[in-house]
């Protein structure tokens, strides 16, 4: 017997369903990618390499939100016991999402750093933090991964999901707590850093992008659950 004919239909489903949403949000993504690369001029100072702008500010935002996200439901799986498993999962799948959006965030950060500043890595603030919130990001996992006892790994990945979320405002706020060779916020500093035409773009990529990202999300938020469904009833047999 398959694993699709073990698993109810009402899991099956809204899968199916959010795969054929997928694809329409990466045809959002390529257009806000054909904007950035053929709709916006080049920099005065940067010339084409800035352009990378388009994904490594939207990968950003993304990591951020799915961080907080999670945080969001690990508080509510430690206050509401009753529904923990349903916060639970919640939390573990925007982490997931929170941590391949930080990676995304590093290598394309990496990339643009090289042409503007001469190395693939600088021990800045910006970059720093982020590493730190990915590698707790990444700690989670391993954490749930390696906690046999139910109870004990929801309460252990809500308190390291929490402190992963604490760590996001260091991260965006650090260019101005500490010297930084990083640039400010872009639309804090809007009248120095962008204009209105990349500001459009900008905000169209990150739309589509986060769209995008919630389709990820709600197939991966239905396949976990799917998964410790089939974990519990194999378990009774």
């Amino acid at each position: 017997m398959s694993l699709e004919n073990e698993i109810p239909k009402e899991i099956i489903q809204p899968i199916k369903r959010w795969n054929y949403l997928l694809f329409i949000f990466i045809f959002f993504q390529i257009i806000g990618w054909y904007l950035a690369l053929y709709h916006i001029g080049a920099d005065t100072d940067q010339g084409n390499v800035y352009r990378i702008i388009f994904v490594h500010v939207p990968v950003a935002w993304c990591a951020f939100f799915w961080v907080f996200l999670s945080a969001f439901f690990a508080i509510l799986t430690l206050l509401n016991p009753q529904k923990s498993e349903i916060f639970d999962r919640s939390s573990h799948t925007a982490i997931e999402l929170g941590t391949l959006f930080s990676v995304l965030m590093l290598i394309t950060g990496s990339v643009w750093g090289k042409p503007t500043w001469g190395v693939w890595w600088d021990w800045d603030p910006r970059l720093t933090s982020s590493l730190v919130m990915f590698l707790i990001c990444c700690g989670y996992l391993v954490l749930r991964h390696f906690t046999p006892d139910i109870r004990t790994r929801r309460n252990i990945a809500a308190i390291v999901s929490i402190l992963s979320a604490v760590n996001v405002p260091i991260v965006y706020y650090s260019v101005n707590l500490w010297r930084s060779v990083h640039q400010p916020q872009t639309f804090v500093e809007k009248a120095k850093n962008v204009s209105s035409d990349i500001s459009i773009v900008l905000l169209f990529n990150f739309a589509a992008m986060f769209l995008l990202s919630i389709a990820i999300y709600k197939i991966r938020r239905q396949s976990i659950s799917a998964k410790e469904t089939l974990e519990y009833v194999r378990g009774e047999q």
